[in-house]
């Protein structure tokens, strides 16, 4: 019976032993673990601030690119601008066809610079101005003027989406012309003629 007891005893004592010995080792494992934990998590910490980084950079490329990208079109353009307002003027026989209302497909290129530039001004109201020279009748070239002016507000908004009521358009025929339709003897201008036939722009800001 003795023997027993002590046996037991010395069960327990190797038992109690044991577990001693495991919890020294887990508390001793425990700041080693704790480190590798914060060693882990300072490394996800790092990749989301390079993440940040590399989208602040990507930001940072696309306004210059973007700047860029404002400041050509405005120079191909030739634009006019005021404190208060903004103008383009596009040559008619550069987006249109003889005594045609479709814009050409190689004047596009053009519609696309102007709407880089309208994309300044998304709070702007925009006028499309149509205007001929002065051959032909005065209701034909209003018509034509019209027409012109609200193709080019068509291309705009079916291609690149510019609100719609946004713009507004007016056809002034041959009553509003930019140059002379002919010369001091009384001969045709052809250069001038060709001033007149165009498309303005303007931009109230």
């Amino acid at each position: 019976m003795k023997t027993s007891i002590s046996t037991r005893s010395q069960s327990f004592g190797l038992l109690t032993l044991c577990i001693y010995t495991m919890v020294a080792q887990a508390q001793q494992a425990s700041p080693q673990a704790s480190l590798e934990r914060k060693k882990l998590d300072l490394q996800e910490q790092k990749l989301v601030l390079q993440k940040k980084m590399f989208e602040l950079d990507q930001q940072q490329l696309d306004l210059e690119r973007k700047i860029v990208e404002v400041a050509t079109a405005r120079k191909a353009l030739q634009v006019e601008e005021t404190a208060t307002s903004l103008t383009m003027k596009l040559e008619g026989d550069v987006l249109f066809d003889f005594d045609k209302a479709v814009v050409r497909p190689d004047a596009e290129k053009l519609l696309e610079k102007v709407a880089i530039v309208l994309g300044e001004f998304p709070e702007g109201q925009v006028t499309v101005e149509g205007h001929t020279d002065s051959k032909g009748g005065d209701k034909v070239n209003l018509d034509m003027s019209q027409r012109r002016a609200d193709a080019v507000k068509t291309w705009l908004v079916k291609k690149k989406s510019i609100p719609e009521k946004m713009i507004t358009t007016k056809g002034f025929g041959k009553t509003k012309p930019a140059a002379p339709n002919t010369n001091p003897d009384g001969s045709d201008n052809p250069e001038g003629r060709q001033q007149n036939r165009r498309v303005q722009i303007t931009v109230e800001k």
